[in-house]
C-alpha cells in the first residue's frame, strides 16, 4: 500500500511540474522577427501585469495598438486581429461589460479570418514587435500584395461595424455611453493603419 501510495504521489509530482513549467512556441518564419522569446508573456494577455480591469484601460490599449501595427505592411490586417485577440484575453476578467468583450472578440476573429482568406503562401508568418515593448503573441499572416486593397477595406467595414455595434450597446446608461464611446473612437482610431 505504501508503494502505491509513493507511486501516486510521484506521478502528481510529476504532473505538477510539467503544468508549472513555462510552455514555449515555436517560431514560424521570418528571420527578421524581432521576438525574443520572454516568457514573462507581457502583453500577451498572460501576464498579470497586463491585465485590463478598466473601460479606460481597454480604451487606451486600443489607441496603442497603433504602435506595432503601422508598419507591418502587408500583416496589418492580422495585426490588428492579434493586438484585439491579445486585449480580448488581457479583459477576460474585467468585471462586468459582457456585450464589449463579445463584439471585440467577434472583430478580431472577423479580422483573423480576413487576414487568412487573403494571404499570401510565399510570405513567411512573422512574429513582431514594438519600441513602446508591444509584440505579437503569435505569427502574423500576411496579406497577398494584389489582395491587400481589397481586404484593408474590408477590415475598415470590420472596424466600422464594430464602432456601431459599440455605439448601440451603450444606450443602458450615460456613464456606460461614454466609456462605450471612447472605445469605438480608440477602435476606430485604426483604420488610418487601413487607408495607407
Amino acid at each position: 500500500m505504501r508503494k502505491l501510495l509513493r507511486f501516486a504521489l510521484s506521478c502528481i509530482g510529476v504532473v505538477f511540474l510539467a503544468l508549472t513549467h513555462p510552455v514555449t512556441a515555436q517560431e514560424t518564419g521570418d528571420s527578421q522577427s524581432s521576438y525574443s522569446g520572454d516568457p514573462s508573456g507581457s502583453p500577451t494577455g498572460r501576464s498579470p501585469s497586463t491585465q485590463v480591469s478598466s473601460v479606460a484601460q481597454l480604451a487606451t490599449r486600443l489607441s496603442q495598438m497603433k504602435n506595432l501595427c503601422t508598419a507591418t505592411g502587408g500583416y496589418v490586417v492580422d495585426c490588428l486581429a492579434e493586438r484585439i485577440e491579445t486585449l480580448g484575453l488581457d479583459a477576460a476578467n474585467m468585471n462586468g461589460h459582457t456585450e464589449l468583450k463579445q463584439i471585440l472578440r467577434e472583430t478580431a476573429e472577423e479580422l483573423r479570418l480576413l487576414a487568412r482568406a487573403n494571404s499570401d503562401k510565399t510570405a513567411a508568418r512573422a512574429r513582431i514587435s514594438s519600441n513602446d515593448g508591444q509584440r505579437s503573441a503569435r505569427p502574423l499572416v500576411a496579406v497577398t500584395p494584389e489582395r491587400r486593397a481589397s481586404a484593408q477595406r474590408q477590415a475598415i467595414a470590420i472596424l466600422q461595424e464594430a464602432e456601431t455595434k459599440l455605439l448601440r450597446s451603450s444606450t443602458q446608461s450615460a456613464a456606460r455611453a461614454s466609456q462605450y464611446q471612447q472605445v469605438a473612437a480608440a477602435l476606430g482610431s485604426n483604420k488610418v493603419l487601413l487607408r495607407s
